[in-house]
């Protein structure tokens, strides 16, 4: 399950988890529990032997990441390894959505005007 080595702790994800990881509620549980009682501040998380994870598990492992990161106690880094292609790509997309999300969105105040003043403007007469 674990291998501690040079002050980190390793966990293989096909240890825990089939080769396909989908539910979202057990992978944080399960891969949060076992983080929380390492005593080693760098956590890897070992991807050989899984095939596929959803975006939901991949937004939720790097949600957990990310709140390992900002704590002020035991604070962890934790690192993702031996990635195939297409777990790279769903957290590579997950991680850019939520930096767009993210992101300042534009305002938008529309101002009501009359169609009376754009038609004096364009010096437009219809009446007939």
């Amino acid at each position: 399950m674990k291998n501690k080595q040079d002050n980190k702790t390793i966990f293989k994800m096909a240890n825990l988890f089939a080769p396909i990881i989908g539910s979202r509620d057990i992978t944080v549980s399960v891969v949060e529990g076992a983080i929380k009682k390492t005593n080693t501040a760098l956590v890897v998380l070992d991807f050989s032997d899984i095939k596929f994870i959803s975006r939901s598990v991949a937004h939720a492992l790097l949600f957990m990441r990310n709140n390992f990161k900002r704590r002020l106690f035991r604070k962890k880094e934790i690192l993702f390894i031996n990635v195939n292609d297409d777990i790279g790509k769903m957290f590579s997309i997950v991680e850019n959505n939520q930096t767009y999300s993210s992101q300042k969105k534009p305002n938008f105040n529309p101002k009501k005007i009359s169609i009376d003043s754009l038609l004096q403007k364009h010096d437009l007469n219809l009446n007939v």
